[in-house]
């Protein structure tokens, strides 16, 4: 009977040994497992730093580049408006409707009653003061 305990003590301490020797060889496989793990997301932040870079650069210059398209298509508008005197009619177009602003204060109904007033006037004298030939 003793050899029997003894047997099954053995047994018990084959199978806790054996269970030991597996919970050692998970606890290595999940080692190797995390440090894989903790690779890929050093890796993947690695790349996406990069990428973020890239990112940025790749904006700037297409930002650059609409700029410097919007700034050759002013330059280009001008020099277009000025060749074509759009530059000059602007402002034939504004000294006409400064003339017509004048000309309607010189027009106006008191103005033209007192110049032609002032012209009949004028004549009566003339009239007045010419020896006449009868």
């Amino acid at each position: 009977m003793a050899e029997m305990l003894t047997d099954l003590l053995q047994n018990i301490y084959k199978r806790i040994a054996q269970l030991g020797q597996a919970i050692q060889a998970l606890k290595s496989s999940l080692d190797g497992l995390n440090q894989n793990i903790e690779q890929k997301i050093t890796n993947l932040n690695f790349k996406l730093e990069e990428f973020t870079k890239e990112i940025d650069i790749t904006k700037n210059n297409h930002i650059d580049v609409l700029r410097e398209i919007g700034e050759g298509t002013r330059d280009e508008l001008k020099n277009l408006q000025v060749g074509l005197g759009l530059d000059a009619l602007q402002t034939l177009i504004s000294k006409l409707q400064e003339f017509e602003k004048l000309s309607e204060e010189v027009l106006n109904q008191e103005t033209v009653n007192l110049l032609l007033s002032e012209a009949i006037s004028s004549v009566k004298i003339l009239k007045d003061q010419t020896p006449s030939k009868l």
